[in-house]
């Protein structure tokens, strides 16, 4: 049986609103959900880990406030905004499962995947789990009536030999940069908390006075139009909910209609200094690529031609390719735009989307000089997110009938676009949660989106993995494929 026991802020808020800046608007209304794998010889629910794990967050929430608010729609508003709302119950959504018990009786609390031994020998694999064993089931199933919902949730899944923590937030709130800062400061303050045994002191370290600054992402380019937005659209349609009478807290989720699996791989620090020396010595201009650029060309052409060439990815007897592709990625802008927003900024700053569209032929040719243009390609991409960019992007959002009607106007599955978000930058897997729990061993997604290739946080070694979603049969032929496979190890 889960036990739910909602965690209230060291220091209660009094009733308040938070406006949230046009980029917060136009992200995206679903609940993002991160799995944090920890190994742990515990007792149960009532295991003292349990309890500081709540005095950690409690403290963490009185220094970052949004996280313990209520999403809620802007009273008398016609354009789908939203707000966040605080009171003196805040509180988030908190449950512990315990699944080490298996009662018959409790036909939910069954635990049919194995223990963290067993998970970790399959590298921590998720797909197989229905989200809702591991979630709060709250951010999954939104009532078409529901007039707010929680800013963050909380679900502690204790296994034999571990314990899984769920975070979930609704992405209106923030982007993974801030919720990184969330956790980050959850994690300093539960190991304080188990190293002395103590009750919290309530000192809170709230961030600089400019991370609460949203109205800064409210000033856009008047008179700013599609010309401006390349591979964008407004389609009032596009993410409104099934319910006509909905008031959009959450986009609708559209099925998917081609078969895919999820695959992950692994990129060595080894392996990612070869990749990047390969590139460098064949880029025609004498390039250095980042990391992330080199394993983003990497993927863009490899996943592609996996998917799209007939014969093995290889290229050989394969006829000549037609029309384009579209590479995007999510970008973390603060330090772009004009004055810079602080590291500690809480908010969305990830659109508009760094794109390059490349004919197919040139993706899949083969060769290390086609392989550099790629990374220079993406790398002029994201140069070009400039604070202009930005402000032509809010003063498009700023002007429609809704701030939810302009969306990405290509299509990432089933191709042949390609979409990435780099969560390299993130030191979660390098946090100190305290001498019990230590740092977590392995950050998983039970987000599911379409097309998307998701690089994870760098781990205590230099290396990361690579998530990427695609058919069955483009995932056999990644793991045929010579080149793609000298970088890139077969994890799952």
């Amino acid at each position: 049986m889960a036990e739910t026991l909602p965690v209230k802020p060291n220091t209660p808020f009094s009733d308040d609103i938070i406006k949230l800046s046009t980029l917060d608007q136009q992200a995206q209304r679903h609940y993002a959900k991160v799995l944090a794998f920890f190994r742990i010889g515990h007792a149960g629910k009532r295991d003292p880990v349990i309890r500081e794990l709540r005095r950690g967050l409690a403290i963490s929430l009185s220094e970052a406030p949004d996280f313990v608010s209520q999403v809620v729609p802007v009273p008398g508003s016609t354009r789908k905004e939203l707000q966040l709302q605080l009171g003196p119950d805040s509180a988030v959504p908190w449950r512990v499962v315990d699944y080490t018990q298996q009662d018959p009786s409790e036909p939910d609390n069954l635990w049919g995947y194995g223990s963290y031994d067993d998970m970790a020998a399959r590298h921590f694999s998720v797909t197989d789990i229905p989200p809702e064993r591991l979630v709060d089931p709250a951010c999954l199933h939104i009532p078409d009536d529901a007039q707010e919902v929680p800013a963050l949730a909380i679900q502690v899944n204790l296994i034999r030999g571990g314990l899984i923590l769920a975070i979930c937030w609704h992405h209106t709130v923030c982007d993974a940069r801030s919720l990184n800062f969330l956790a980050n400061a959850w994690a300093r303050h539960t190991a304080a908390s188990l190293t002395t045994h103590s009750e919290p002191s309530g000192a809170a370290q709230p961030g600089s006075e400019e991370a609460g600054e949203r109205w800064r992402l409210n000033i856009g380019t008047r008179g700013a139009t599609l010309a401006d937005l390349p591979d964008y659209k407004v389609d009032a349609a596009a993410r409104s909910p099934l319910s006509a009478g909905s008031t959009h807290l959450h986009d609708r989720i559209d099925p998917v209609a081609v078969p895919f699996v999820i695959s992950t791989w692994y990129f060595s620090a080894a392996a990612l200094q070869s990749l990047r020396s390969v590139l460098e010595a064949a880029s025609a201009a004498g390039e250095s690529f980042t990391t992330v650029e080199a394993v983003s060309a990497l993927a863009w052409r490899h996943v592609t031609r996996a998917r799209f060439l007939p014969r093995g990815g290889d290229g050989d007897g394969a006829g000549p390719l037609e029309g384009t592709s579209l590479f995007s990625t999510r970008l973390d802008f603060r330090a772009r735009l004009r004055p810079p927003l602080p590291g500690d900024f809480i908010g969305n700053v990830c659109e508009p989307n760094a794109r390059a569209r490349v004919a197919l032929s040139e993706v899949c040719a083969p060769g290390h000089g086609p392989l550099a243009a790629l990374a220079s390609a993406i790398r002029g991409a994201t140069e070009a997110v400039d604070d202009d960019a930005v402000r032509a992007h809010i003063g498009i959002v700023n002007e429609l009938p809704a701030v939810t009607d302009l969306t990405w106007g290509y299509d990432l599955f089933p191709g042949p676009d390609l979409g990435v978000t780099d969560l390299s930058g993130l030191d979660s897997l390098r946090a100190d949660w305290g001498r019990r729990l230590g740092a977590p061993e392995c950050v998983r997604l039970a987000t599911r989106e379409n097309g998307l290739v998701y690089i994870f946080p760098v781990d205590r070694d230099g290396g990361f993995e690579v998530q990427v979603q695609c058919e069955a049969e483009a995932v056999e032929k990644l793991q045929r494929d010579g080149e793609f496979t000298e970088y890139a190890a077969f994890v799952v």
